[in-house]
């Protein structure tokens, strides 16, 4: 898997816009310059899960403190446009360009002196054409897409896989989301390793047992389906075939295995490698896995690919120098 080091760095110059990445469990905010680089980033645990609707904007509003002035638009991404985020912001449906999402932005009414935008999510169907949505996502594949520009592979029309809690799988040509799909795989490997009789009582480590990971792969690709392949880390451990210390990682193959497989068998086989955006020790589970059926992978952090994709929204609105309405 190649790895692409982030380019936004903290830097000087005229601050142009804030950024806001604001997840279920975390909140970041980044003073941007006009160049589209970092020049200061604050922190918060503070993610939707622990507000409600009427503490969205006390926290924003004590988190940016200085910055909160009427020459700075604040973008926003995340689950802050959900149901129960700050506010609900409809999905734009798909086939959509991504560089169109900056027509399409949520001016909320607020008391800041900022002007404040939610971009929206997305909704389409997966690969079984049922219905599909992400939030958050579809700014940081924006920012994929801007730093393919950047690399001249403008031309190039990768599949995205976005792990987390909900993997996204997405196909784009020329710059259109065509279609995505969404598995459950992080939530659920959570709620085995915390919860399952398979695990209970192993040990759990934090350095990835890649021999263990490599064979729980291998036996998501074999006939049975998933609920027979989990079962196997039960079987596997009682027969004596993986050690007390596989378990975990065995069961993250399997689940993580079937994630790629499952979902890339009802694509058209990646000719480029597929891009990871995530986090850089999930996404490498996955470039072992994408590996093992022969495909080759990249990867871009999340929080690069954010920001990326709200500083080319942000330049986009100030090319057209047009605001639209206030909750338009």
């Amino acid at each position: 898997m190649t790895q692409f080091n982030p380019v936004s760095q903290p830097a000087g110059g005229q601050a142009s816009f804030i950024a806001v990445d604001w997840g279920t469990t975390n909140l970041r905010v980044f003073l941007m310059n006009q160049d589209g680089h970092i020049q200061a980033q604050r922190d918060s645990d503070r993610g939707m899960l622990k507000l409600g609707a009427t503490e969205f904007e006390h926290v924003l509003s004590d988190l940016l403190g200085d910055w909160l002035t009427p020459d700075l638009p604040i973008y926003m991404a995340g689950m802050v446009g959900s149901r129960g985020g700050w506010q609900e912001v409809p999905y734009l449906h798909c086939p959509i360009h991504l560089d169109d999402l900056s027509e399409h932005l949520f001016w909320l009414t607020t008391s800041l002196p900022n002007k404040v935008a939610i971009v929206p999510g997305l909704r389409s169907t997966g690969v079984a054409g049922l219905l599909d949505v992400m939030r958050g996502e579809e700014t940081q594949l924006l920012g994929a897409l801007d730093w393919l520009e950047e690399q001249d592979r403008a031309a190039e029309s990768p599949i995205f896989c976005l792990p987390g809690t909900h993997c996204k799988w997405v196909q784009i040509k020329q710059g259109e989301v065509t279609q995505f799909s969404t598995s459950i795989t992080g939530e659920l490997f959570a709620r085995l390793n915390d919860e399952s009789s398979l695990v209970k009582g192993l040990p759990k480590s934090d350095q990835l047992n890649e021999a263990a990971f490599q064979k729980g792969v291998l036996a998501s690709q074999q006939a049975g389906g998933i609920l027979h392949h989990l079962f196997s880390a039960r079987s596997r451990f009682v027969c004596g075939e993986l050690m007390a210390d596989d378990v975990r990682d065995y069961l993250s193959g399997v689940v993580i295995g079937h994630d790629v497989s499952d979902v890339l068998s009802s694509l058209e086989r990646p000719t480029v490698p597929v891009l990871i955006i995530g986090s850089e020790a999930l996404s490498a589970r996955y470039a072992l896995a994408l590996s093992s059926l022969n495909l080759t992978s990249e990867f871009l952090a999340a929080n690069e690919a954010s920001i990326r994709g709200l500083k080319r929204l942000a330049s986009r609105q100030v090319r057209s120098e047009v605001y639209p309405a206030i909750g338009a």
